[in-house]
């Protein structure tokens, strides 16, 4: 595991806008070509109750684009790599292309081939030829968690059914020596003062700091002198009496005499509206405060976020017109249908749709791909899909993205919940809805705001 270095169907009206943020001062989490994935049952692959309204993203692991974790070797001395000949054919160089650029946390080594490949942290990054799908450790593919299936490598995995005939997956293929996984969260670092810490908050699209509550923090961006946040809406972040400066941490007397946490230089806080973990509705409400981040998630060009009433942020295009995702359905699996964030994105159904909505006719005359450019590169939690006529199509935590023709003006979501659903007079039935992910039960494909 690497370090973190801290030097360390519903109408809503758009509440605000605001394009991804793409400040400078906070490193990508990744560089063009390079994605990141969750590791486990956060992939989707079992759709039982139990699992489909919580899918624990415990772990996110970078990979290379096309999803396939990536791991860092013990032996490999500082900018350079040790593995070659017989260990490179199991452990494959991560290639970086010729004009690959070097960032915080990324940088490009020449190998003794001659070959460019990525570092992170100065670590050479490889994967390992026997992961065969999104999301597999060591060899071990998370289909073994779902329903009967062939793996990436076409392999018969997974189990009969949702309730009945469940089995023990085979034991895992243990870790391989001197060999760690890549892993971008969770992040840890000694240098972080006792109260806050480091959380995905999806909102953000970062990773940003948060409160002991798991609140999220909220950088002061104008001169600290001048600093005269509204005390109904921003709460400084309060630090001991005796704190002392800890990595970029250092502890600011305010006027009041109360001792506050500041990072980077910059006093912390607290925003009222956030109630829950994952919540940044401070962001945007004014250019004086942005979300305390560690590390930025990649957004492309023309991506903005809308806040909504019902459903929270959202993804917009550049005219702030909200963003779908294709899904698919068991109804007796459970989750939380129309409730923010409630039915959770499983990369792995995702994947199986593609970009064949299963949408034509009169769907096909409403619902349009949300195209990216022809020279798009897989980046951060953005993929690119191929659709039948050659073009490109943006691709978000592996679903497939599209547009409303029943959305008028920003903020609309019409097209919000809206369901399909397959029924079978067979008690058991097998095939009612191929998308790849076996969809027993009472199957459908519905439409889906995306969340970031």
């Amino acid at each position: 595991m690497h370090k973190l270095l801290l030097s360390v169907s519903l109408l809503a009206l758009p509440l605000a806008a605001h394009a991804a943020s793409k400040s400078t001062e906070t490193p990508l989490a990744t560089p063009p070509g390079i994605t990141l994935q969750p590791l486990g049952k956060a992939q989707g692959y079992d759709l039982s109750k139990a699992t489909a309204a919580a899918l624990p993203r415990d772990e996110i692991a970078y990979a290379d684009s096309r999803g396939l974790t990536l791991y860092t070797h013990d032996k490999d001395p500082g900018g350079k790599s040790a593995c070659n000949d017989e260990c490179a054919l199991f452990w494959l160089p991560v290639e970086a292309s010729p004009d690959a650029k070097n960032t915080s946390n990324w940088s490009v080594i020449k190998r003794n081939d001659g070959r460019l490949q990525w570092a992170l942290y100065g670590k050479p990054v490889y994967h390992f030829v026997k992961d065969v799908d999104p999301g597999s450790v060591h060899g071990n593919s998370p289909a073994r968690s779902g329903a009967k299936r062939l793996d990436g490598a076409g392999n018969p995995v997974g189990y009969d059914g949702r309730v009945g005939g469940r089995h023990e997956p085979p034991k895992d293929n243990p870790p391989p020596p001197d060999w760690k996984i890549a892993l971008m969260y969770p992040a840890r670092s000694s240098m972080i003062p006792t109260g806050i810490a480091i959380r995905e908050v999806a909102d953000a699209t970062a990773l940003a700091l948060v409160d002991y509550r798991e609140r999220t923090l909220y950088s002061f961006t104008g001169d600290p002198k001048q600093d005269s946040s509204d005390s109904k809406m921003w709460t400084p972040v309060p630090a001991p009496q005796l704190a002392e400066a800890i990595g970029d941490f250092s502890a600011v007397v305010r006027d009041d005499g109360i001792k506050q946490w500041a990072y980077k230089g910059r006093p912390l806080y607290t925003y009222a509206q956030d109630h829950v973990y994952g919540d940044a509705y401070g962001v945007g409400v004014d250019q004086l405060h942005e979300v305390a981040a560690a590390m930025r998630y990649f957004m492309p060009d023309g991506v903005t976020i809308s806040n909504t009433p019902s459903q929270g942020k959202v993804l917009a295009n550049a005219n702030g017109m909200t963003l779908y995702r294709r899904d698919a359905n068991i109804w007796q699996s459970g989750g939380g249908h129309s409730l923010r964030r409630g039915q959770p994105a499983r990369p792995a159904v995702g994947r199986d749709i593609g970009t064949n909505a299963r949408c034509t006719g009169e769907c096909a005359k409403h619902w349009h791909p949300f195209r990216a450019p022809d020279d798009a590169q897989a980046q951060g939690y953005w993929t690119v899909g191929t659709l039948p006529d050659g073009g490109k199509q943006w691709m978000y935590q592996d679903y497939a993205l599209w547009t409303f023709d029943g959305d008028k003006k920003p903020g609309d979501m019409n097209g919000h919940d809206s369901y399909e659903f397959a029924f079978s007079n067979d008690p058991v039935p097998t095939k009612v809805l191929e998308v790849g992910t076996p969809q027993d039960g009472i199957p459908g494909l519905y439409w889906a705001v995306q969340a970031p």
